[in-house]
């Protein structure tokens, strides 16, 4: 089965509002074996309506629209529907009951405009809404020599749709649907561009393959996707196995982890392993790196002790220390008198006023060309007598910078953590 989602809104294609329900409806469909081809975002326009519904009739086997049930002028889901099918909208008693019974429950009269949600087209089927007034719609939309297209109305707002879901997935499993697993797995990369990335695996990316491999980059991470379907998931995996191991063995250290993991959540899990503490000095994310590393937490206290957040090493020196200023001698902030450099000095300093094994001490931004896109900054990390010093260079859009300074300073401690004790 092939499947498509169309959200229904101005509010969505003016984009005052994010569409969340087509995102949250196609892992649902994906689960059924349902393959979703089409996202659609449709305004409130009758004939523009119509139109992409007869479409989406015509190419898709399920289609499940979200908006456009309410009871106001603008709200033209049930008159579209009727159009695109060539049915009259008829009134269901039961309909209007709960409709009825919604307001009465909350001791108010039903504004008789709240009655236009009790018309469906002629022949479909209620879906109930426990928790609104706009019950949703099912109708099996015949169609020339093939299965008819089965098409559902579900309302906009996201707590309803969700409540509702269920019914629609057992009438979807009664049509046939669930009979066939896909199976997506992510696997994500940090440290080389996705072109890098492409031609490290020339034969994987590939249309045409089962298990089908596809690459895209969110934020600069890489990720790897790897799709298949077959009868049950045991058989999904047997096929995805070979192609994660080549990923893997070709790919090394730039892979960090799979699916929902994030470069925060696997360095959590190193410290947590060897039972070590952190604290660190950010001068250039803001406390990005903070707030991911308290988030991966899950509330557990213990591995992250905390940070300082300032613009520049100077400052940091003078909260650790209490000195009111010091020398500074060379644009990257380095202290002549501090033994081994201040970024050394003052992640010595950070772990003992933190208590923790590691101190980090990421260092400002160095700006290497008139437009901004290429920099460097100085890291390092102390664990008593074992320091890593390190300058990383990078090139990214300005508006990705924050985010790229905050993934490289949790990937090389990613990878120390793992190389080296």
């Amino acid at each position: 089965m092939l499947g498509e989602i169309i959200a229904i809104g101005d509010e969505i294609t003016s984009g005052r509002i994010l569409d969340t329900n087509s995102q949250w409806l196609s892992l649902r469909l994906e689960d059924l074996g349902i393959r979703v081809l089409f996202h659609t975002v449709l305004g409130d326009e009758l004939q523009a309506m119509v139109a992409v519904f007869r479409q989406a009739i015509e190419r898709s086997d399920v289609v499940v629209t979200t908006g456009g049930l309410g009871p106001t002028a603008d709200d033209l889901t049930r008159e579209a529907l009727a159009n695109a099918t060539g049915r009259q909208l008829v009134e269901y008693p039961e309909a209007l009951e709960h409709i009825r019974q919604f307001f009465q429950s909350r001791q108010r009269p039903m504004p008789e405009r709240n009655r236009v949600q009790a018309a469906f087209p002629a022949g479909s089927e209620m879906i109930h809404n426990p928790r609104g007034t706009a019950p949703g719609i099912f109708i099996a939309v015949p169609r020339d020599g093939r299965s008819p297209c089965y098409f559902f109305c579900l309302p906009g707002v996201p707590s309803e749709m969700r409540e509702m879901w269920p019914q629609v997935e057992e009438r979807l499993r009664r049509l046939g649907a669930g009979r066939e697993y896909i199976l997506h797995r992510d696997i994500k990369c940090f440290g080389a561009g996705e072109s890098q990335v492409e031609a490290m695996l020339p034969d994987l990316i590939r249309r045409g393959r089962d298990p089908l491999v596809g690459i895209n980059a969110s934020q600069n991470t890489i990720i790897l996707r790897i799709s298949t379907r077959g009868a049950n998931r045991e058989e999904c995996e047997a096929k995805v196995e070979p192609v994660v191991r080549t990923i893997y063995s070709i790919l090394g250290d730039l892979v960090f982890g799979e699916n929902e993991i994030e470069l925060q959540d696997v360095v959590v899990g190193q410290l947590r392993e060897k039972r070590l503490s952190l604290a660190l000095i950010e001068t250039t994310t803001a406390g990005l790196v903070s707030q991911w590393l308290k988030a991966a937490e899950n509330k557990q206290s213990g591995t992250y002790r905390g940070a300082l957040i300032v613009e520049d090493l100077a400052t940091a020196e003078r909260l650790l220390t209490g000195v009111g200023s010091r020398p500074i001698s060379s644009d990257n902030g380095e202290s002549e008198s501090a033994p081994g450099g201040l970024p050394v000095s003052l992640a010595r300093r950070l772990s003992q006023l933190f208590r923790a094994d590691i101190g980090a001490v990421a260092g400002p931004l160095q700006f290497l060309n008139d437009e901004g896109t290429l920099v460097e900054f100085s890291l390092v990390f102390c664990q008593g007598e074992r320091v890593l010093e390190k300058t990383i260079r990078f090139s990214s859009h300005p508006d990705f910078r924050q985010i790229t300074v905050a993934k490289h300073i949790l990937n090389t401690l990613r990878l120390w953590l793992k190389n080296g004790t």
